[in-house]
């Protein structure tokens, strides 16, 4: 270690302060996170996790603080909880106007590639340092696209990176990103990727027209080509006739409307293409530095990360050692990426390794929540001695501990069913607001896993999917997708003891080791964070059983239940000023659209152009202006993907 470098507390910032983004709602940065870390000699621990969604209630919050005033205000609420404030901190990274220091990013150590990305490497990469130090392992960060708010000119350089360590000696270079083109259909066809990747596998259609070439994804001029090939490949599917569709498409699916039916070409084309670019990517990397992947561990970073067809695949392929993939391995987790980074920075070695996915917030105040519901809470009972017949009887709501990091539930802020029961998943769907053909995710006890998919590998935090065994098919139809796969999340005791037994106990009963799990949110609305939201959504659900912190509650009176919405959460921080025109004048007197001053963030050139002075924005205006004519980059990829 660095003799400087102390013992404590670190915390690291993904967020934004800004008065004019925080008066139109804005950000130039979404998933906004926190993270605490202590170190301990040698030792980093990861003390907790907070995702500011969670908190406010806005998903993929991307909205800035006012000022720094209001942002440290927010940050001493969150680490109270510790009995730390702000002032505690041996250091504060991530947002510039707030850090106590300047030695945290990769700005002049890695100049070829974006900060942004070294940070989703990490998360993954550095997930267990007694691999990083002890084993061979390549790395890949395929993200959708960097931000500006500490690394000023990551759009003047290649947004995405790899790496390869050996025994801990890496080295960093730029690599290709499938990621744009799901972020491109996303905003074409105003739907979240992760829709777009299921139904990639949904439906039987396929293309057998000419597929267009897309160009690999290093930067901003190579997404912005691809933005126009995908939406003219997009247009020309959407609008050929339905009686000539036969010309372009075989296995048409009769399950599915005509829409879905070429919405599902276009992105199993674009799945194809992704994997075809990832596997030539992997290869090239293995060739070069000599590796044999089998004594060769992968990381996966970055939103396309969470594909989960695509991680499975690699690992068929390639017949990794083992793979290294962060729960929350899109934006959510970016200040975990930047910690270890930074850790990694100042340290000759440290011992650091992600324990577990339940580095969130807990809620142990049952008292007042039944206090506030207490009209509808028929009886309570404790222990969770009755789950397992709960389970196999009906949906319930599942709330424990600390919250699961990243986008999807583990097991602690989950609606649990029976997969025996084809009900189980429309009634999911139902309480979900979601397509009739999205699965459930099962969760199953590891041991048992080989007995019931096939080519499977320990998958803990839901991110690899696998084909059900032929014979097992019809006992689980509730957790498979459409051809026969399931993304699958293992558990063993050490994972979650309490869940653990409640799926043994299921298994002795039932004969079959699964459950249906799927997030406990409302469509639109980010994971609940604490009883009385999970409450509200059990209720408005009409759902009758939730246990909460191992205690079993059934509710009544469902129909008295008013509310129709999410239970409102923290918000105050990012609404202060919210549409405050007066104070937007004092910000931004000369009346600069959110495009234009979006596109002078992204040039660090225009910086020096002061938007208070009348005479610096004329300038600025007439720069813009040429650079929107001279090039369509920016309308396209600033009012396509930011705004």
């Amino acid at each position: 270690m660095h003799n400087n470098f102390k013992d404590g507390y670190y915390l690291t910032i993904y967020s934004e302060i800004d008065p004019i983004f925080h008066i139109k709602s804005y950000s130039l940065r979404h998933d906004h996170n926190m993270a605490l870390f202590e170190k301990k000699g040698n030792i980093i621990n990861l003390v907790h996790h907070w995702e500011f969604e969670r908190i406010t209630g806005i998903k993929h919050h991307q909205i800035a603080f006012y000022d720094k005033k209001d942002a440290v205000e927010f940050i001493n609420q969150l680490l109270n909880e510790y009995s730390l404030t702000f002032d505690d901190m041996c250091e504060v990274i991530g947002m510039p106007q707030i850090s106590t220091c300047d030695n945290y990013h990769s700005i002049n150590d890695f100049t070829e590639v974006s900060y942004h990305s070294i940070c989703h490497l990490f998360t993954s990469m550095l997930m267990d340092t007694g691999l990083f130090y002890n084993e061979n392992i390549i790395a890949f960060a395929f993200d959708g696209g960097p931000d500006v708010v500490v690394d000023k000119n990551a759009f003047k350089k290649n947004a995405y990176c790899g790496a390869v360590s050996i025994k801990g000696e890496m080295e960093i270079f730029p690599v290709p990103s499938p990621g744009p083109y799901w972020l491109h259909l996303s905003r074409i066809f105003d739907k979240p990727e992760g829709t777009l990747m299921a139904l990639a596998y949904a439906t039987t259609a396929c293309y057998i027209g000419e597929l267009p070439s897309l160009l690999d994804n290093y930067n901003t001029s190579d997404s912005h080509e691809n933005i126009k090939i995908l939406r003219k490949f997009s247009d020309w599917i959407m609008s050929y006739p339905k009686d000539r569709l036969d010309e372009i498409c075989v296995n048409y699916d009769d399950r599915f409307t005509e829409y879905e039916n070429k919405l599902s070409m276009i992105t199993k084309f674009v799945q194809e293409i992704s994997l075809k670019k990832v596997y030539k990517l992997i290869q090239e990397t293995l060739d070069k530095y000599q590796l044999n992947s089998k004594d060769t561990v992968v990381s996966l970073s970055g939103g396309y990360a969470l594909n989960c067809p695509t991680n499975t695949s690699i690992m068929h392929k390639f017949s990794f050692k083992g793979q290294l993939i962060c729960p929350c391995i899109n934006d959510s987790g970016m200040a975990i990426g930047m910690g270890l980074y930074y850790f990694y920075k100042n340290c000759k070695s440290f011992e650091y390794r992600f324990e577990t996915s339940f580095y969130g917030c807990s809620d142990s105040n049952l008292k007042d929540a039944i206090e506030k519901f207490d009209m509808y809470i028929k009886n309570v009972h404790e222990g969770t001695d009755r789950a397992s017949d709960d389970i196999i009887n009906e949906p319930i709501v599942w709330f424990d501990g600390r919250s699961e990091v990243g986008p999807r539930a583990l097991g602690h802020r989950s609606i649990l069913a029976n997969p025996a029961k084809t009900e189980s998943k429309d009634l999911l769907n139902k309480y979900k607001k979601r397509e009739w053909w999205r699965p459930v995710a099962p969760i199953i006890l590891e041991d048992e896993l080989d007995k019931w998919f096939l080519d499977s590998l320990s998958s803990p935090y839901m991110l690899n999917n696998f084909i059900i065994r032929s014979e097992k098919k019809d006992l689980v139809e509730s957790i498979l997708h459409l051809d026969d796969s399931a993304r699958v999340q293992t558990i063993t005791c050490e994972d979650n003891m309490k869940l653990y037994s409640i799926i043994t106990d299921i298994y002795r009963k039932t004969g079959i080791p699964i459950i249906c799990n799927t997030s406990l949110n409302d469509k639109g609305e980010p994971i609940v964070n604490n009883i009385s939201e999970a409450l509200n959504f059990t209720l408005r659900k009409r759902i009758r059983l939730i246990y909460v912190n191992g205690i079993r509650i059934e509710l009544h009176n469902h129909d008295r239940y008013a509310e129709d919405g999410p239970f409102k959460r923290d918000f105050k921080y990012f609404s202060k000023y919210s549409g405050n025109n007066e104070l937007l004048v004092k910000w931004n007197p000369h009346q600069l659209s959110i495009t234009e001053i979006i596109i002078q963030r992204f040039n660090k050139e225009l910086h020096e152009y002061d938007i208070s002075s009348k005479k610096d924005v004329q300038i600025l205006k007439r720069i813009i202006k040429k650079i929107r004519i001279t090039s369509d980059i920016y309308d396209e990829l600033f009012e396509l993907i930011l705004l």
